[in-house]
């Protein structure tokens, strides 16, 4: 098991030219209509947002880490207190069944290095953001 300040001290030791991709995060599970918690869908950034979605959705910063691990960087415009407090309580993340970001995001990644696993994810406050590591 690896500590907060493992995990930190990885997070601060990341290249800077990590390639980041802007995103917009649909919360929720997918096998529940994207209602509940975790990642029910990741989509390329468009800008003025998907009007037809009635589910919660977040801009987001997707990279992968120098150990591998995808990185979301949730920012903290697109968040509204009702989503924190379901979403991100306790500086925590949960994740209820596997998301497998799409290949076009993520060109060249393997179906494993592309998989979100269900689980409980610590959320780092960056100021502007809020990041997690999966």
């Amino acid at each position: 098991m690896r500590t907060t300040s493992e995990v930190g001290q990885q997070r601060r030791s990341t290249p800077k030219a990590l390639q980041r991709i802007r995103t917009d995060v649909i919360l929720g599970s997918p096998s529940a209509n994207c209602s509940g918690v975790g990642i029910c869908r990741v989509m390329a950034y468009r800008d003025g947002g998907h009007p037809h979605v009635p589910c919660p959705y977040l801009r987001a910063w997707l990279s992968v880490t120098n150990v591998g691990r995808l990185r979301f960087e949730f920012e903290k415009t697109s968040l509204s207190a009702a989503i924190v407090e379901e979403h991100f309580p306790w500086m925590l993340f949960q994740v209820l069944e596997p998301y497998i970001v799409p290949y076009r995001l993520l060109p060249g990644l393997k179906i494993a290095e592309r998989t979100i696993r269900p689980g409980v994810y610590q959320v780092w406050d960056s100021g502007s953001y809020f990041l997690v590591e999966f």
